[in-house]
């Protein structure tokens, strides 16, 4: 899964963009490690990697209930 190294994200929170760049995805361990640009913070970290039938993904922010905050990697 090396192909995704340093893949690029940006989610709109409404306010600013945030930026995330997968440095780790780790599919045996089902994890993901990010770098997360947020307002001018940079912060690494891991995410539980999920799947579903349009391929993996993973969630962020605080509700994850409405599906609006999945982040797909695509293949």
């Amino acid at each position: 899964m090396n192909k995704f190294y340093l893949k690029e994200f940006q989610y709109f929170d409404g306010e600013a963009f945030i930026t995330f760049n997968i440095v780790n995805l780790d599919s045996d361990n089902k994890t993901v490690k990010l770098a997360i640009s947020n307002r001018g913070r940079i912060s690494v970290v891991d995410y539980n990697l999920l799947e579903d039938e349009n391929g993996f993904y993973f969630e962020y922010g605080c509700e994850y209930n409405s599906g609006e905050n999945k982040e797909y990697i695509l293949t």
